[in-house]
């Protein structure tokens, strides 16, 4: 009796060892690791099903199954946090199933797996700029998509990461009194984001950091670059004619200063007889 209950667990023993992941992931027929895939797939165990959505997908290819399998291919690499493989899977998958129900959603993913590969604002925004292009392609060929409200709250999310890179950057030039190098960097970074956040402030930047340049320069320069930091804070009101500025008073008071900048280099100019530098000469200062 003992030898025929020793039998009979052996053999219950075999029979759970050859239906066990273990088993199948290594031994398994090509039906088993579909089905063991598909059932880990479902229980969101990503990291069972994927080695094994993996290994089958090429040899399912030309069958029925073989969208299923790459669709959760796609998945398991995007829920397991690898959104480089995700991207490029969701991506091919758009076009190696061109005709599928599920193109739009993957083109989506793609764009979503980009949005999580952009980099934080303080390193570089090539890949950033990237995702917001690939969401305005998805905008551009699904525009009554259901994802369109999505594609809007990621696009702002990663335009504000470039408007904080782009502020950052004019603004260490500004700190280490680079103040020609920050004047340049403040217009380049309003043309290049007419909707920055901090676009006012940049556009008094720009007028405050030509008149620091022109204070710190030697005497023959000061009138001709004080005469063009008038010229920047004439371009400022011109901005905001239509509507008041919140800089209103400082530009006032830094307008005065420019003028004030002008009268005194003219004069120390004329009391030590100093001859004007040509503007149109290369000087370095």
């Amino acid at each position: 009796m003992r030898k025929v209950l020793l039998f009979f667990i052996s053999c219950l023993l075999l029979l759970s060892c050859k239906d066990s992941y273990n088993y199948v992931s290594r031994k398994g027929t090509l039906p088993q690791k579909y089905e063991y895939a598909k059932k880990y797939f479902d229980k969101k165990k990503y990291s069972k099903s994927q080695p094994l959505l993996e290994e089958i997908y090429p040899l399912f290819k030309g069958k029925k199954e073989a969208e299923d399998i790459y669709y959760m291919l796609a998945y398991s690499h995007y829920k397991l946090h690898d959104y480089l493989l995700a991207s490029y899977h969701f991506d091919n998958f758009t076009q190696q199933y061109s005709l599928s129900s599920r193109v739009e959603e993957c083109a989506f993913m793609h764009s979503i797996c980009e949005f999580y590969k952009s980099l934080p604002p303080y390193l570089d925004q090539s890949i950033t700029e990237n995702a917001i292009k690939q969401f305005q392609l998805f905008i551009n060929n699904y525009p009554d998509s259901k994802y369109m409200a999505q594609c809007n709250e990621h696009i702002d999310i990663l335009r504000a990461k470039l408007h904080k890179k782009a502020y950052s950057n004019a603004m260490l030039y500004y700190q280490i009194g680079d103040y020609k190098a920050a004047s340049v960097a403040f217009a380049n970074a309003i043309k290049d984001y007419p909707d920055l956040p901090q676009k006012e402030e940049f556009e008094f930047l720009i007028v405050k950091s030509n008149y620091l340049y022109s204070k710190n320069s030697i005497i023959q320069l000061q009138v001709e670059r004080y005469k063009k930091a008038l010229e920047s804070s004439k371009e400022f009101y011109a901005e905001h004619s239509q509507s008041p500025s919140s800089y209103a008073e400082q530009m006032k008071n830094l307008v005065l200063l420019i003028n004030t900048g002008i009268e005194k280099a003219e004069k120390e100019i004329k009391r030590k007889e100093i001859e004007p530098i040509n503007p149109t000469k290369t000087v370095i200062n």
